[in-house]
């Protein structure tokens, strides 16, 4: 990156395969960010497709590869309420977090769900949200559409991240760096 220049609040969207890639500059450090990620009682606050209802009662946060955590979810197509195991599969303090779904009792079905962080400065992380079907073997998913949602929904859930951790007061989506020329 150039001395002095910061990456805009611009969404970027890429898709390689079967891989999507969101991401966006999120005025918080990445330590507040991770924070929320890896606490399964906050993920609520980062659900852009509005599938995600919390975590079973007594979930603690994720402290390593290995951990699975139960959410309650609820979608139509899959008949309602229903509860998915996340498997951890990446688990870097502060840089990244990932995990794998399954229905409970089960093994995951190959789709990883992993968050990026790239600190920018003390106040402002680079989040990517990555979707990666590269592992899935199920024919029946292998047959559907991807990304199985609209792009915009991947894309609200780093908005819906950016407004449960953004100081409000620090950051009013204006470009600062143009205040000195307002004289």
């Amino acid at each position: 990156m150039v001395e002095g220049f910061e990456r805009v609040s611009a969404e970027n969207v890429t898709i390689e395969g079967r891989t999507l890639t969101v991401g966006r500059l999120i005025h918080a450090p990445a330590e507040d960010i991770f924070a929320l990620l890896a606490d399964p009682n906050q993920q609520v606050e980062a659900d852009g497709m509005d599938m995600v209802r919390g975590p079973v009662a007594g979930t603690e946060p994720v402290t390593k590869v290995g951990d699975v955590f139960t959410m309650n979810m609820y979608a139509e197509k899959m008949g309602g309420e229903y509860q998915m195991d996340n498997h951890v599969t990446r688990f870097e303090a502060d840089r990244a977090i990932g995990w794998m779904p399954a229905r409970p009792g089960s093994e995951p079905h190959g789709v990883q769900w992993t968050w990026v962080l790239e600190p920018e400065s003390d106040d402002s992380t680079y989040v990517s949200l990555v979707y990666d079907w590269d592992a899935v073997t199920s024919e029946k998913m292998l047959a559907g559409k991807f990304p199985p949602f609209p792009v915009d929904a991947y894309l609200e859930s780093l908005h819906a991240l950016a407004d449960a951790v953004e100081d409000a007061d620090d950051w009013d989506g204006e470009d600062d760096a143009f205040d000195a020329f307002d004289d």
